[in-house]
């Protein structure tokens, strides 16, 4: 039987989503986020490396330090929420 190529690429996009991948990711960013909750006081300037760190989680605004604190709490929550939801499924 020959398939076509939106159908080979159906196929190929089946096997690189894995839940599993999404729930290592997601692990990966919530400790990337508690560590970054732990080491962060956003009412002193930030270093350098913090604020790469930041950049690398999606964080781009440094500026309001409420701002920086809601963002990173919102998206710790938001990830462990989207985990917890992902590991009941399987």
């Amino acid at each position: 039987m020959k398939t076509t190529n939106q159908e080979n690429s159906k196929l190929n996009n089946t096997t690189l989503y894995s839940p599993n991948v999404e729930i290592m990711n997601l692990e990966i960013l919530i400790s990337k986020l508690k560590g970054i909750c732990h080491e962060i006081d956003p009412y002193t300037e930030l270093t350098l490396s913090m604020k790469e760190r930041l950049i690398d989680v999606g964080i781009e605004e440094f500026n309001d330090p409420f701002a920086l604190t809601n963002q990173l709490l919102f998206m710790t929550e938001n990830a462990i929420e989207k985990l917890a939801s992902l590991k009941e499924e399987l």
